[in-house]
C-alpha cells in the first residue's frame, strides 16, 4: 500500500481495524460526570488536532532534526516508534481486546515498542508476558476517578527521547502492518509533520495472531492479506466511539504553542453529521456531593485527608495534589472555598466539593496569618471537619502549604480512639511543645468519636463567638486558657470528653520555625536525616514569600506553566521558578 504524496496541510490517515462492540444503550461514562464533561470538549480536541497539523505541517525542519536524519536515518533506517495508551480498567475496559491491540502493535514490522500509561490492572502482567518492548508508566496526570489527562499522555510523548515518531491510540485499537509504511513514508519528509485518522470498524473480525505474533492468520492458518479479505469500501466507519489516533515525529521539538487545555482521555470523535443519527449528549453529574466524595475516597479505616484553599492558593494546593499522589495517596478530597478555584479543581481532575458557607473574600484578601480573611477561613475549616466526622470519617486536616515527605496516616492511626493528634507551632527546641497557643490548627487528626465530635463542637461555638481565628479556640477548649488541662511537656487532656491531645513530635512533624529547616541548604536531605513526615510551610508571612521559600528549596512538585504535575521525565529546566505561578494584582501578598 502507498501512501499518497504529502501535501501540504493535509492529513493522512493510516490503516486500522476495531472490532466492532455491541451498542447496548449509553456506554460506560468512565470517571462518571468528569469524564461526561470532558466528552463536550472532544469537537475542540479535534480542532486542535487539526491546527497543529496545518501549523507544523509549514514549519522548516530545525537544524537539530536535519542532522539527525541526514547522520541517524539518512540513510534509510527503519524510524523508531513509540505507541502510547492508556488501556481503561474493567468494566468499560476488555482485558481481552486490550491483549489483542497490543500484540497487533508488537507485530508491526520495524522498530516498535509500546508504552502503557496509569499502570492499571493487569498491565504489568500484560508486559511481562509479552517482552522487554512493553513498558509501564504510571506518572501522568489523571483524575480522581482514573481517567488519564490527554495533555499529560502528550507531554509524557515528547518525552520520549530515544523515538522517532510518537503515536497515541486506544488501547483496544488494532493497528495493521500498513501503518508502518505510511510512518516510514512520513519520516523522509524533511519537515515537521502530524496526521491524525480514524479507527473504522470490522463487524467480524475473526482473525487471529500468529502463535510467534509475526503476522494474521485465520481460523485454518492461513496468512491474512487485509486488502484482499477486507476491501476498504466494506470497512464501517466508528461514528461516535474512542476510534482517534494521532502521530507526529521529532517529539523534542514543541508539537503546540501556549498551554494545552486539561481535557480527560477521550480520544473519540463524534462529527457534526452524526447528531441526526446518535444522541451523544450527556448531562455532567457535577457537581459531587461531599457524601459522595467521602465514599470514593475513603480508605479502609473510613479515614480521609482533607485540603482546603482559595484561588490565591491554588498552585500551592496543586503542588499539594500533586505530591499526594506521587506518595499514592489517594484518599484526599479538597474543599474550594470559591467558585474559582472549585472549577480549577474540576478541571485538575481532584476530588472537589464547595459547601455554601465558605467565606466568599477568601480569593482577593491578603489572607495570610493575623487578617481576618484567615480567621474566616480557618473557622471554615473546622465546620466542615466537624460535618464529615458526624458522616462517620477520620480526618487529617492538612494545610495546602505542608510538604509531605511520607504518608503519616498509619503512624496519626496507631494513636488510637480519643486521641487527637496535632502539630505544635513552638519554635523553641528545648522545653515544653504544648505550651498556651502552640496548638496548630493547620495540621491535626480527628477520629470520627463522641469524644471528638463532642469537643469539635466546643472548639467550632467558641471559635463563632471569638474575634480570633480558630487556632486559639482548639487550645483554650482542649488544653485549657494558659494550659491548665496540659499533662507533661506534650499532652493535654480536656476534662468533659478525656479526650486527650497529642502534640506531635516536631522531629517528625516540624513547623516552618523549628531548627531553622527552611533556611537549610538541603531541606529535603535535612529533614529525611530527623525521619520527617511533613513540614509546614508557616512562620512567614505574605503569600509570594511562601511560594518563593518552598520553591526554591526544591519542595514543589506542580509546573503551573503547563497544568501538569512534575513527573521523573518532566523537563524541569524549562520551570522558572518565580513568575509560573498563579499571580493576582495584589501588591503586599
Amino acid at each position: 500500500m502507498l501512501p499518497p504524496p504529502v501535501r501540504r496541510g493535509a492529513r493522512h490517515a493510516a490503516p486500522l481495524a476495531q472490532p466492532h462492540r455491541r451498542r447496548e444503550g449509553r456506554r460506560p461514562r468512565g470517571g462518571n460526570g468528569i469524564a461526561g464533561l470532558a466528552g463536550c470538549l472532544l469537537p475542540l480536541l479535534l480542532l486542535l488536532a487539526i491546527v497543529a497539523a496545518a501549523a507544523v505541517l509549514w514549519l522548516p525542519s530545525p537544524p537539530s532534526r536535519r542532522q539527525h536524519e541526514e547522520g541517524g536515518r539518512g540513510g534509510g533506517a527503519t524510524p523508531r516508534v513509540t505507541i502510547f495508551a492508556a488501556p481503561r480498567p474493567p468494566p468499560e475496559g476488555s482485558p481481552a481486546r486490550k491483549d489483542l491491540a497490543v500484540r497487533s502493535w508488537l507485530a508491526l514490522p520495524g522498530n516498535v515498542s509500546v508504552v502503557l500509561l496509569g499502570a492499571g490492572p493487569g498491565d504489568a502482567a500484560l508486559a511481562a508476558r509479552l517482552g522487554r518492548r512493553v513498558t509501564i508508566d504510571a506518572a501522568i496526570d489523571s483524575a480522581f476517578t482514573g481517567t488519564p489527562f490527554f495533555h499529560s499522555m502528550v507531554a509524557r510523548a515528547q518525552a520520549a527521547a530515544e523515538s522517532d515518531i510518537c503515536v497515541l491510540v486506544d488501547a483496544e485499537i488494532i493497528l495493521l502492518p500498513e501503518i508502518v509504511s505510511v510512518l516510514a513514508y512520513f519520516s523522509k519528509v524533511d519537515r515537521d509533520w502530524f496526521f491524525v485518522a480514524m479507527a473504522r470498524n470490522v463487524t467480524d473480525f475473526h482473525y487471529q495472531l500468529a502463535d510467534n505474533g509475526s503476522h494474521w492468520v485465520q481460523a485454518d492458518g492461513k496468512e491474512v492479506s487485509f486488502n484482499k479479505e477486507i476491501p476498504a469500501d466494506n470497512w464501517a466507519l466508528e461514528s461516535s466511539d474512542r476510534g482517534l489516533i494521532i502521530a507526529w515525529n521529532n517529539p523534542g521539538s514543541p508539537l503546540h504553542a501556549g498551554v494545552l487545555p486539561s481535557f480527560l482521555l477521550i480520544l473519540g470523535l463524534y462529527p457534526e453529521s452524526f447528531s441526526s443519527m446518535h444522541n451523544i449528549s450527556l448531562t455532567p453529574d457535577l457537581p459531587y456531593s461531599l457524601s459522595m466524595l467521602l465514599e470514593l475516597a475513603a480508605d479502609m479505616n473510613r479515614s480521609v485527608v482533607l485540603g482546603v484553599a482559595g484561588a490565591s492558593y491554588r498552585d500551592l494546593l496543586m503542588s499539594w495534589a500533586c505530591r499526594l499522589r506521587h506518595l499514592r495517596v489517594t484518599n484526599f478530597i479538597v474543599c474550594a472555598l470559591d467558585h474559582e478555584t472549585y472549577e480549577f479543581s474540576v478541571l485538575q481532575g481532584l476530588p472537589v466539593f464547595r459547601v455554601p458557607s465558605s467565606p466568599k473574600n477568601a480569593s482577593f484578601d491578603d489572607c495570610h496569618f493575623g487578617t481576618k480573611c484567615f480567621q474566616h477561613v480557618t473557622k471554615a475549616k473546622s465546620r466542615i471537619v466537624l460535618e464529615i466526622l458526624k458522616m462517620g470519617y477520620n480526618v487529617l486536616l492538612s494545610d495546602v502549604d505542608i510538604y509531605w515527605f511520607d504518608n503519616p496516616m498509619p503512624f496519626l492511626y496507631s494513636l488510637g480512639p480519643a486521641t487527637f493528634g496535632a502539630q505544635s507551632d513552638e519554635y523553641d527546641e528545648i522545653g515544653p511543645i504544648n505550651l498556651p497557643r502552640r496548638l496548630n490548627s493547620g495540621f491535626y487528626f480527628a477520629r470520627s468519636d463522641n469524644a471528638t465530635i463532642t469537643a469539635m463542637e466546643m472548639i467550632v461555638e467558641h471559635a463563632s463567638n471569638s474575634g480570633l481565628s480558630e487556632q486559639p479556640s482548639f487550645y483554650d477548649v482542649l488544653c485549657g486558657k494558659n494550659g491548665t488541662n496540659c499533662i507533661g511537656d506534650d499532652k493535654c487532656l480536656e476534662p468533659n470528653t478525656n479526650l486527650t491531645v497529642v502534640f506531635l513530635n516536631r522531629d517528625l512533624f516540624p513547623n516552618g520555625a523549628y531548627k531553622g529547616l527552611w533556611e537549610k541548604h538541603d531541606v529535603r536531605s535535612t529533614c529525611k536525616e530527623l525521619g520527617c513526615f511533613i513540614i509546614h510551610n508557616n512562620w512567614i508571612n505574605k503569600r509570594k514569600k511562601k511560594l518563593h521559600r518552598q520553591m526554591s528549596s526544591g519542595l514543589w512538585d506542580y509546573d503551573p506553566s503547563c497544568r501538569q504535575c512534575l513527573q521523573e521525565w518532566s523537563d524541569r529546566s524549562s520551570f522558572r521558578m518565580m513568575g509560573r505561578f498563579h499571580l493576582f494584582e495584589d501588591i503586599d501578598s
